[in-house]
Order: structure tokens, then sequence, then C-alpha cells
């Protein structure tokens, strides 16, 4: 790898770009939850999907639902490791439903993809028995699921794997942690692991070497997508130091889409790999508060249940 030229991409600072530093402190909460482990929201076959929901408890008010995908490489996810800090959001008032995908040691691209938009369309089925409200309606994730959650945004209406198809998949806000924009270019200034190879995190995601794949890799690509017609507003997170998906990853989605007039915020943190030193206080307040203002809080209240007026 030219480290040279990887500390140039890295300190990139394209216009509007923000910057923070990585902290590791905790903070309070607003809202008691309860959490509901392992709903599951599809079966194929003997296979099943699911679901880790936290909700806060307050009666007689629905929430903003917040689907968070976990990132894994696309490969099998710990479904449980997210729930300290995405109890942090829900605390303050959101309904946060951590989705498990079908990984690549079980189906490739776009199975993971048809996964999160079927989770939503699940959620949305249940908005009552969970306190939330369909029509505001958030995609989270990081490093892959990062990459899942920019495609959920970009690409409403398509990917259905035919469960709950009465239901929208489209979503009003999109926040990628560390994800991956391209995956033509994911081992442009990393040099980790081999990416050429049809082992690495990418060629299991397509079926192959990305060289072999091109088309599929393209669409696989939330940099490659459609990005003139009306989106949801992004949030992007990534860390200039990160050697795993490196920040140039972040660098280029938010160029495109300011390029084409979307509505995207960008925050470098100064001293934060993958991960690490990203998911910090300063961070979780700038993402409660990207929620807010793209959910249209204050909270809505329900209508009451037929057995509450009798």
């Amino acid at each position: 790898m030219d480290k040279k030229a990887a500390n140039i991409a890295a300190n990139e600072m394209p216009e509007g770009t923000q910057v923070i530093y990585g902290e590791f402190a905790e903070r309070g909460s607003y809202y008691s939850c309860t959490y509901h482990p392992d709903v599951v929201y599809a079966k194929y076959g003997d296979l099943e999907r699911r679901l880790q929901i936290i909700v806060p408890s307050r009666s007689g008010y629905t929430f903003p639902l917040v689907v968070f995908v976990q990132g894994s490489a696309w490969r099998k996810q710990d479904l449980y490791a997210a729930i300290p800090n995405l109890s942090h959001i829900a605390a303050k008032g959101y309904v946060i439903a951590s989705v498990e995908i079908r990984d690549t040691d079980i189906a490739r691209f776009p199975a993971a993809l048809e996964d999160v938009k079927c989770a939503i369309r699940f959620m949305r089925k249940h908005a009552e028995k969970y306190g939330l409200d369909p029509a505001r309606v958030a995609v989270w994730g990081d490093s892959s699921g990062g990459h899942l959650s920019l495609m959920t945004g970009l690409t409403a209406g398509e990917y259905d794997n035919g469960l709950y198809s009465e239901q929208s998949d489209e979503v009003s806000a999109v926040i990628d942690y560390y994800g991956v924009s391209d995956l033509l270019t994911l081992g442009r200034y990393n040099d980790i692991l081999d990416h050429d190879a049809a082992d690495s995190p990418e060629g299991l995601f397509v079926g192959g070497r990305v060289k072999d794949h091109l088309d599929l890799a393209k669409k696989a690509s939330p940099l490659h997508q459609n990005l003139d017609k009306t989106l949801p507003p992004f949030l992007i997170i990534h860390g200039d130091s990160d050697n795993v998906v490196h920040v140039n990853q972040s660098i280029e989605m938010y160029k495109a889409l300011k390029e084409h007039g979307q509505k995207v915020l960008f925050y470098k943190v100064v001293g934060a790999d993958h991960g690490t030193g990203v998911w910090n206080p300063q961070v979780l307040d700038i993402t409660e508060k990207f929620l807010s203002s793209s959910l249209h809080r204050p909270f809505l209240k329900k209508p009451p249940l037929q057995h509450e007026e009798e």
C-alpha cells in the first residue's frame, strides 16, 4: 500500500466537512426501555431471521422507528454487540430494531439488502404492537451495515423478497457509520486484506472476485446508484484513521451526494479507527439530533384503542 497516498486521501477535506474528536465517555438517558429479543421477522424454509427490538416505555405515544444493521463484513453478525449503544438512542424516544441479515455464508447480494427492507416492512406492519409511527422511519448501520443502510435509502421500492409487500420500505433518514460506498475501490488505500480475492468480504458478497463481477459490484455499490432522484437526508460519520474501510469511501459518497444536490452531513472523527473512537457520546448526540430533525419530532400521540373508549 502507498501510505503517503493513503494519508493524502484521508486528509482530504471537501467543502462542508465537519470535524469532531473521538472520546469514550458515557451519558444518561430519558426513558426506560423494554427489550424484545430474537423476534422472528422472516423465514426462508428452516432459516429464521430475527430482530432485537428496544421500545421506549411511555404509554399513549408513538415513536419514530430506527432500523439498525450491525456491521460484520456481510458475514455472521454479533446481534447483541450494539445493544448498549442503541439503548442510548432508544431511551431518547425511538423504537430500535436491530436486524439479522442473511450473511454471505448463506446467500450473496442482494439477500442482505432484501432482509433490511423486509425488516422495515415487518415493523411497519406491527407498528401498533411496538408503539411506532410508520410514517417516521430511519435506517442506520455501521461498516457493512452502513453500506446496507445507504443502499436501503437509495433504492426505495426495489429488492422486495415478497414478505409484507403491502408495506413500504421507504425511509426518511439514512445514517452511515464508516460504511462501504464503492466495492470497486474498497482496497485502494487499505491493504489489511487482499481485496482482489474471491474470499474477500466484497468477493463473498458478490459471489467471486470483484473484477470478475464488475456489473454486480456496481449494482451493489451506493456510489453507483441513481443520485438524481428524490432521496432522504443522509448523515455520514467516519474515523480518519480507519484501517479497515478507508475514510475515502465516505468522502467520495459525501461529495457525490452533494454534487447531485442531496441533503447530506459528513463528520470526520479525528483519530478514530474502524468503530473505535466513533461510538462516543458526542457522535451519538449528533446522531440523535439528526434523527430528531429528520423524523419531525415531537412525538405523535396514538389514537385511543377501541377498548379504551368503552
